[in-house]
């Protein structure tokens, strides 16, 4: 999967880069292992993996409609057919005759209606559990953190990271699916050339796009408001 395939590895370098950023804080006092601490990364890790996983499912079910809309091609692209076997030729017993040509078009056919299958059945199944999954871990962080969660070093370490992981995700998306997309429009196709679909690129870049805009609209605000009032003179 292409959009697992970029999403995690970002992901990763991400936590990475957090992790390093929370041990060396505050001139090198360290990460805070109390109960209370630990529970809130916890909740914020979990909530982002269940936003990866809903964004994993919701460019699966985009997948599905791409192909039902614009056909399966669009999607996986086109796969350049053999030419057609001659028949064995008439009252020559000593010519070897060629084997039965096989329906290979059939076959593509089947493989793209399997794989449309498993793009739909992987993106309900990865929108309903990573929904459910944030979800849940969403309403434990406003009960168990209480109401200064708002205004933790935590969450916006998480808000900036999420920006990061769906603005890299997006920027390398988004673009190569356009790029697939027009090209596999625009150019006159050929008989014996593989046409490559849009593929998970697009439905990836645009699902990753709205998420982006959303995490980058809350880093933002929180930036205007943590942002210091002049002074006043008596």
């Amino acid at each position: 999967m292409v959009v697992l395939g970029v999403l995690f590895p970002i992901a990763i370098l991400g936590l990475l880069a957090l992790g390093a950023a929370l041990l060396f804080r505050r001139g090198g006092e360290g990460i805070d292992l109390g109960p209370r601490s630990l529970l809130r990364f916890y909740l914020f890790i979990a909530s982002l993996a269940g936003i990866l996983t809903l964004v994993i499912g919701l460019s699966g079910i985009l997948n599905a409609g791409f192909a039902a809309a614009f056909g399966n091609g669009f999607v996986y692209g086109a796969q350049p057919l053999p030419a057609n076997v001659r028949p064995c030729p008439p009252n020559q017993a000593n010519v070897k005759c060629p084997e039965p040509p096989i329906d290979y078009q059939g076959r593509q056919s089947l493989q793209e209606i399997r794989r449309n299958g498993e793009d739909l059945i992987r993106g309900v199944t990865f929108t309903v559990f990573g929904a459910l999954f944030w979800a849940a871990h969403w309403a434990a962080r406003r009960g168990a953190i209480g109401t200064d969660e708002g205004y933790s070093g935590l969450r916006r370490a998480y808000l900036m990271l999420a920006t990061v992981i769906f603005g890299l995700s997006t920027i390398v998306l988004l673009p190569m699916g356009i790029y697939q997309a027009l090209s596999y429009l625009i150019l006159p196709a050929a008989a014996d050339v593989y046409r490559q679909g849009a593929g998970e690129s697009l439905s990836g870049g645009l699902v990753t796009l709205p998420v982006w805009l959303i995490y980058l609209g809350l880093v933002v605000r929180d930036a205007r408001a943590a942002r210091p009032l002049p002074a006043t003179t008596a």
